[in-house]
């Protein structure tokens, strides 16, 4: 009986509470950069897929190109289990086998198809799946879960303006469909599924103004960049996909190197929860020889490596990252025409 009341009174309590997905699953960029790079993927601008971070990047790259990327997070084997409970098709034994590592849980499938030409670019991604949970207190589970299916579209147009700087805008659309919840691990089991994993959609629309400064004559071609991300309206508010604005700062150079070609980048990624510098800071490198594009960076809360391999027209790459509670291996694939 003390019990039941116990699991009651969790679950009263918790009903505020959600999980809010980390900005590298709702930040709409190209899954390789915003897994290996993180925000610093708005600075660096040598690693090339899909759409660039920052829009204004547009107008800097000036090369016509059509990319197809296929992205597989770690944890694949869960994202059928989160489809079947996401789409109302699950069982108790569904349910019971995706649940059963107790362990923090961040999946993530999609394709995207992206063109961009000289001063504008598009991309379409048809189909995304997500998964993220989050376990509390052994002793009694509490479960935080969200399971994503999303469908979105961007735009982005850019500008020389003058003395090496360039600016743009990007236009960015999602719907989503989704659960989020936050239980107790033995309500999962108790068969009212219909109840705890209801579904709820949602419409959000972005716009993203960004500039970036390049002395591209320079030795080094430094540059300076900055960016409004996350600013936009949604068809109501929750707690998965908040608008939260962010201000990214940041600063790249290119190093001389006897071989391949060197970039450096520090950003300064800034919002509502930030409480100091140290915490918004990220360090990113990046260097490519030959076929072999390398990547790393990392941050307070976080780092990851990872590498693309071109052949002719196909890619292949692998990205490592980690947190505190969390870490994952990702693989992409893709095309460039």
């Amino acid at each position: 009986m003390f019990l039941r009341v116990l699991i009651l009174l969790l679950f009263f309590c918790a009903l505020a509470h959600g999980e809010t997905l980390p900005a590298t699953l709702r930040d709409g960029s190209t899954r390789f950069l915003s897994r290996s790079l993180g925000s610093a993927c708005y600075t660096l601008d040598s690693v090339e897929r899909g759409l660039p971070c920052n829009p204004a990047a547009i107008a800097k790259a000036r090369r016509p190109r059509f990319d197809v990327d296929l992205f597989m997070g770690s944890r694949m084997e869960y994202l059928k289990d989160a489809e079947e409970i996401l789409r109302g098709e699950s069982n108790q034994e569904a349910v019971a086998r995706f649940f059963s590592n107790r362990e923090s849980i961040e999946a993530d499938f999609s394709i995207e198809a992206s063109f961009q030409a000289a001063t504008w670019g598009v991309s379409f991604e048809p189909y995304r799946l997500v998964a993220v949970s989050r376990f509390e207190n052994p002793a009694l589970p509490m479960v935080d879960l969200v399971i994503a299916e999303e469908q979105s579209m961007k735009g982005q147009i850019a500008s020389y303006v003058e003395d090496n700087l360039y600016v743009g805008l990007q236009v960015r659309y999602t719907h989503v469909r989704f659960i989020g919840q936050y239980f107790a691990l033995s309500e999962a089991f108790a068969g009212d599924s219909e109840r705890l994993f209801a579904t709820q959609t949602q419409e959000l629309i972005y716009l993203e103004p960004g500039f970036l400064y390049s002395w591209e004559e320079a030795t080094w071609q430094p540059q300076i960049s900055g960016m409004l991300a996350h600013w936009g309206v949604s068809s109501h508010k929750t707690e998965q996909y908040p608008i939260q604005p962010e201000v990214l700062l940041g600063a790249s150079v290119k190093p001389t190197a006897p071989l391949g070609l060197l970039e450096l980048g520090l950003q300064l990624q800034v919002h509502a929860q930030t409480e100091n510098a140290r915490e918004a800071a990220r360090a990113a490198v990046a260097y490519r020889l030959g076929i072999l594009h390398a990547v790393a960076s990392v941050s307070e809360r976080d780092h990851a490596a990872g590498f693309l391999i071109s052949y002719k027209s196909f890619t292949g790459g692998l990205s490592y990252w980690t947190e505190k509670e969390n870490r994952g291996v990702f693989m992409q694939l893709g095309a460039t025409l």
